[in-house]
């Protein structure tokens, strides 16, 4: 259209390529075979399925349990003296006696404190609504929860020329992610859907919960809350919250839902029921890479003195790595035969209680062998915050906003 300007469409993130002779070996199989749809079997032929499906699970049980010997023979002795391994490395077992005692005497009697957050928006052209709430549950029942809401407005009044304003407003909106997208480009959003939520749960679990274990879900600190969106403030306010939670309190666990390191997962799965691998530290996952890219905009408007010492944004990740990341230990766990390993993370003077408890509470969940207490605060969340609830709110309010719409029919506009 003549006299609109050029909308700079929103740039994809970089993939990595693959080759035909990577494809095959992953799957067993040339990518032209797979993409040739006359090798296809028209509509599903279950009894053809189940029995390919289970020679497949067959093969991989059959190599896994083959590896898994060989971890424990080879690589488990090992893990005490690898490079930068903490002191703590090694593979334990928690006897299932002390597995009831964590349940009658930390779990079941109020002794653990959990907390999970969850985040809705709303999306509009002229207004984003970003609802971001966190539950704090115990096994005694719901502690509380909170919640904040934030509105970005793209549409605001302005004595301006429209035309201009609208010209404006699309070239604002093509730099911005699709209409609920939430994966990327939009430092506000970040901020509102990760940062902002990983913040608060770590503040309820350490100003609002008076239990003497608290049980996070994660990492105690997730990369999103040290970059802060590129803002120097919430990089310093988070990093001296966590380590008021770190340094401060030490007894906490938390447990990764999503892990992606094959070490810790290869480690993971050779373990048996009952028993945890210490591995590395919080600060050693904490790479080079991460901080060297860190970007901040602006001058901090906070205190900015670490012990009285005046740092720059990224150099508080950069201490906060070295001297609190460091005493947080990273370790897997399995709960069950059936479930598969979780990555934890703890305190290294209350490793082993941790631990217990990590286990304790997943061994209620033999299938999936995760804590239970982590899904009760998300269930808590979904149940409070989730649902339809913010875009009937909003859209209630828009119904009651909106100007009445006065329909003339055809005949009442003829002339008398």
């Amino acid at each position: 259209m003549p006299g609109l300007p050029t909308t700079q469409l929103p740039t994809s993130r970089p993939t990595h390529g693959t080759t035909a002779d990577e494809f095959a070996a992953a799957f067993g199989e040339p990518l032209s075979a797979v993409l040739d749809l006359s090798t296809w079997r028209p509509g599903v032929d279950l009894l053809r399925e189940y029995a390919r499906i289970e020679e497949e699970v067959a093969r991989a049980v059959e190599f896994e349990s083959g590896q898994v010997g060989r971890v424990r023979e080879h690589v488990f002795p090992k893990l005490p003296f690898a490079p930068g391994a903490p002191p703590e490395a090694g593979v334990y077992r928690v006897p299932a006696g002390e597995i009831a005692a964590t349940h009658s005497g930390l779990l079941f009697n109020g002794g653990v404190a959990c907390a999970d957050g969850t985040h809705q928006h709303h999306d509009t052209l002229a207004l984003t609504i970003h609802q971001v709430g966190v539950c704090l549950v115990g096994y005694l029942g719901n502690q509380g929860s909170w919640s904040t809401r934030l509105f970005r407005r793209d549409l605001r009044e302005s004595h301006g020329d429209p035309v201009e304003e609208t010209f404006r407003l699309l070239e604002a909106r093509g730099r911005r992610e699709a209409l609920n997208r939430m994966d990327g480009g939009d430092g506000l959003t970040d901020i509102a859907r990760r940062a902002v939520m990983s913040f608060a749960e770590a503040s309820v679990l350490l100003d609002h919960a008076t239990a003497r274990w608290r049980l996070g879900h994660g990492t105690p600190a997730p990369h999103e809350l040290l970059a802060g969106a590129g803002n120097p403030d919430v990089t310093i306010t988070a990093v001296r919250l966590l380590r008021r939670l770190i340094d401060g309190h030490r007894r906490f666990v938390y447990v990764a839902s999503e892990p992606k390191d094959r070490l810790y997962l290869t480690v993971g799965q050779a373990l048996r029921p009952l028993e945890y691998a210490i591995v590395g530290t919080l600060g050693e996952r904490i790479q080079d890479r991460f901080v060297n890219n860190l970007t901040f905009g602006g001058r901090p408007a906070v205190d900015d003195t670490w012990d009285g010492v005046r740092l720059p944004p990224a150099k508080w990740v950069t201490r906060f790595r070295d001297e609190v990341a460091s005493e947080v230990l990273a370790g897997v766990y399995r709960a069950s035969r059936l479930a598969p390993p979780q990555v934890f993370y703890c305190h290294r003077a209350h490793y082993r209680t941790a631990a217990r408890i990590a286990i304790a509470d997943s061994v209620l969940q033999p299938d999936r062998g995760f804590p239970l207490l982590i899904d009760l605060a998300d269930r808590a969340c979904r149940d409070v915050y989730g649902g339809g609830s913010l875009t009937e709110m909003a859209n209630t309010a828009y119904a009651k906003c909106a100007p009445p719409f006065r329909y003339q029919s055809e005949r009442a506009n003829r002339p008398a």
